[in-house]
């Protein structure tokens, strides 16, 4: 039969009663914690003896026992020590190995010393099981703030999210007022003097025929647009209230090429902003290049 040694936990090894920590040089218990610190363990397993299913008691290695403990106390993630647990039959004889090697390094043996009373079992349990419930409160409670510190920093990426497109939408109409303040300045008014009439050349009748003919059409045009339909009528009110980036993702829903439009239908709401739109032939004789039929797509596909 082959002894093994085992990294038995911390809490689940009871207290000596019949070895307390003064009997150690504070300073010499301190300086093998630091060691077993920067060892990750101990090089020399302490002796245990079980008393329950999940309790343990010093036979040898007190001193080793109170270096682990400092060793916690400094650093809460060294929580076991290295141990043989020792079996009942077996006890006696390996007691005695351990004293008679360690007798080769001091002038005399030392005496096996047998534990003075029997430990009361269920208090041990209860001991263990409060040290647990510490351990497992503090871990429970780091769990979530942790989850709670990750949630709050979503909730933020998203806002800040939020508003930097309310903020992108909020310089694109800056940038247009100012493009339609250089395109719209204000002109000074001049007086011209009355003057008698003058007969009116041919040239010009024709030119006041053919604006009449012009009107006449676009009177048919306008008609067309003009009507009880709710999406026309909706249309109409969205292009006086959008702001820029709505009404690129509507013309879009037409055809992608129809944001073109975007930016002169902008600026036509942005000249004349006590002018609202009043119809759907404003935007066609303002806005270069769009066309009626094009119109009824946009109107169709808002």
């Amino acid at each position: 039969m082959s002894l093994l040694t085992s990294s038995i936990d911390l809490d689940m090894i009871v207290s000596p009663l019949s070895k307390e920590p003064s009997q150690f040089q504070a300073s010499q218990i301190e300086h093998l914690a630091n060691l077993f610190l920067q060892a990750g363990g101990t090089v020399k397993p302490i002796l245990l003896r079980r008393v329950s299913p999940i309790s343990f008691e010093i036979l040898e290695g007190y001193f080793e026992y109170y270096a682990a403990i400092k060793a916690q106390e400094i650093d809460d993630q060294f929580t076991a020590i290295r141990a043989y647990v020792v079996p009942t039959d077996l006890e006696s004889t390996i007691l005695e190995q351990y004293n008679f090697l360690r007798s080769l390094s001091t002038s005399a043996p030392l005496e096996i010393s047998a534990p003075e009373t029997q430990p009361d079992l269920a208090q041990i349990e209860n001991a263990i099981a409060n040290r647990l419930e510490q351990k497992l409160s503090v871990t429970v409670d780091r769990i979530v703030e942790e989850r709670i510190n990750a949630s709050l920093q979503i909730f933020a990426n998203q806002i800040t999210q939020q508003i930097n497109l309310h903020l992108l939408d909020f310089k694109q109409s800056l940038a247009f007022d100012h493009i339609s303040q250089v395109l719209s300045p204000t002109q000074p008014i001049i007086s011209v003097p009355e003057s008698a009439p003058e007969k009116i050349p041919k040239s010009k009748t024709i030119k006041t025929a053919t604006t009449k003919a012009k009107a006449t059409s676009s009177k048919k045009s306008k008609d067309k647009f003009i009507s009880d339909d709710p999406k026309v009528l909706q249309v109409i009110n969205d292009l006086n209230t959008i702001n820029f980036g709505d009404l690129q993702r509507n013309l879009a829903k037409s055809a992608k090429g129809n944001t073109k439009f975007a930016k002169p239908i902008y600026e036509l709401k942005l000249q004349h902003p006590e002018q609202k739109i009043q119809s759907i032939q404003d935007v066609i004789a303002n806005v270069q290049g769009l066309a009626e039929k094009t119109m009824k797509k946009i109107i169709d596909a808002w």
